[in-house]
């Protein structure tokens, strides 16, 4: 059997001056940003950590495009220049017209790639799921019921069992951990419109509190996180995050609630 060889590729990685385009969605916000240097005949897609998971599509069909066009030996900003020409600027992942620009190098491209924008922290606040007053007592009543013992989290024992068998010590949260938990899940903190795994992880502030967008993003980091690392949710108990998440979420719906905050 034979192979065929590799397809053609753009480099992924430079040392000089990019060129770029910024690429948004439907309502005009940045998901990422394509690039290209001629001397590296390198070329690719910067997602925008602080943007929405659409851009990891975005990003698969952009990249897909680049390699066409290096399949046609065309040079890296040849490509950026030809997507540019062909993108419909009434599509849902679209380059800007006009924003071509010049970044000194791809690592300061990704320093604006991170920058979080008023428009991100309204795309999380309208996931909040401001109809289900229930919800939004349970999260209330389940944060007032958590008690320090529920904070300490414990763990199952682990290591080598009596049988020669080895097993892997786990978090045992408490009932109302869990149901702290599982109301941040109802209310609509805990969303795919965070991209948690590409932002650093969530800490509290110095002075323990939190914005309400900046809460559903430690909730969402969180709670997903412990499905990868055990520990996380103890971790947040422990250092009153949890309690901050909720107490900023709580105050967000109640001003919603009274009229004298109108967030979308």
């Amino acid at each position: 059997m034979t192979h065929e060889p590799d397809a053609p590729r753009y480099r992924t990685e430079t040392d000089g001056p990019v060129h770029h385009l910024t690429v948004a969605n439907a309502r005009g916000e940045a998901m990422g940003y394509l690039w290209a240097n001629d001397e590296d005949d390198a070329a690719g897609w910067c997602l925008r950590p602080a943007g929405d998971g659409a851009g990891f599509g975005e990003g698969l069909e952009w990249s897909g495009k680049l390699d066409a066009a290096k399949a046609r030996g065309l040079a890296p900003t040849a490509a950026l220049a030809g997507l540019a020409r062909g993108s419909d600027p009434r599509g849902v992942g679209h380059v800007v017209p006009g924003s071509l620009a010049t970044a000194p190098s791809l690592e300061a491209l990704t320093a604006p790639a991170r920058v979080v924008t008023e428009a991100d922290d309204r795309r999380l606040l309208a996931r909040l799921d401001r109809e289900n007053a229930d919800a939004w007592r349970e999260l209330k009543e389940a944060s007032a019921a958590l008690t320090d013992e529920d904070r300490a989290v414990r763990w199952s024992e682990g290591g080598q069992q009596p049988d020669g068998t080895w097993r892997m010590s786990y978090p045992l949260h408490s009932e109302r951990l869990r149901r702290l938990v599982g109301a941040l899940a109802a209310v609509g903190a805990v969303t795919p419109a965070y991209l948690w795994r590409d932002n650093p992880p969530p800490a509290l502030p110095a002075e323990g509190r939190l914005g309400p967008a900046d809460a559903v993003r430690a909730a969402t980091a969180v709670v997903r996180g412990e499905r990868f690392c055990d520990g996380t949710v103890a971790q947040a108990a422990r250092s009153g995050l949890l309690d901050a998440v909720a107490e900023s979420l709580c105050a967000w719906y109640g001003a919603v609630a009274d009229g004298s905050r109108d967030d979308p």
